[in-house]
């Protein structure tokens, strides 16, 4: 019973600094383009928690992804030209609902498909760069959406100011189909990136921290 509750303090203590460091790099060490309402490229926040889901599971790694979510939306929130600009010219409390369900919530939460990878992967760095691809495909997922049934109205302005050869997509795409390539590009030239650097980030990590990663594991996906 004792050695239980040892685990599950240390398993509560490793994931507040993994998520304290998560935060501190998506703070502090990430790129904002100058015409994004939301999104950015970090040098792996989101490393900590694919970590966690590796580590503990897909449940814990969902749970710690919106605990992230939450902290970045309240972060966010209180930046000049953040979520709070955002909402107040797009459909006030009803958007901010379905921006933080959406982009925080199920989002950060979907970090948690990384756990899985284990279950098919038992090299330990690849594991991790596979789970980041994942978990961040998850993520992408889940803010193509908002994208697109929150956001669809800016297409037209985006591809106008903001994308070269943007007349070639107004000309070519019309209504959903507009929105569609629209949420796609938006978020993937942050998202993209984002996989990236976090699977390259996962095979470092895994090389070197491989047996510290092995301690204390209670993913049910990891022999």
């Amino acid at each position: 019973m004792q050695t239980n509750q040892n685990q599950k303090i240390l398993r509560l203590t490793e994931s507040g600094i993994l998520l304290a460091i998560g935060i501190l790099i998506d703070t502090f060490l990430k790129f904002d383009a100058t015409w994004l309402y939301g999104g950015s490229v970090t040098l792996c926040s989101m490393l900590p928690l694919v970590v966690i889901a590796y580590k503990y599971g897909p449940a814990w790694g969902s749970l710690a992804g919106v605990v992230h979510g939450l902290i970045t939306m309240l972060i966010s929130g209180g930046r000049a030209g953040g979520l709070a600009a955002m909402i107040e010219s797009n459909g006030g409390l009803t958007t901010f609902f379905w921006v933080m369900l959406l982009d925080y919530i199920l989002a950060f939460a979907a970090i948690g498909l990384a756990g899985f990878a284990p279950k098919f992967v038992k090299n330990v760095p690849a594991a991790l760069a596979v789970g980041a691809v994942i978990g961040l495909l998850g993520r992408y997922l889940c803010h193509f959406l908002s994208g697109f049934f929150l956001f669809s109205g800016y297409a037209e302005w985006f591809f106008g100011e903001n994308v070269p050869w943007g007349g070639w997509f107004l000309e070519t795409f019309h209504g959903n189909a507009l929105s569609v390539v629209y949420s796609l590009i938006y978020n993937g030239l942050y998202m993209v990136p984002e996989i990236i650097i976090t699977a390259v980030g996962g095979l470092l990590i895994g090389g070197v921290l491989k047996s510290q990663l092995m301690k204390n594991r209670t993913n049910p996906f990891l022999s």
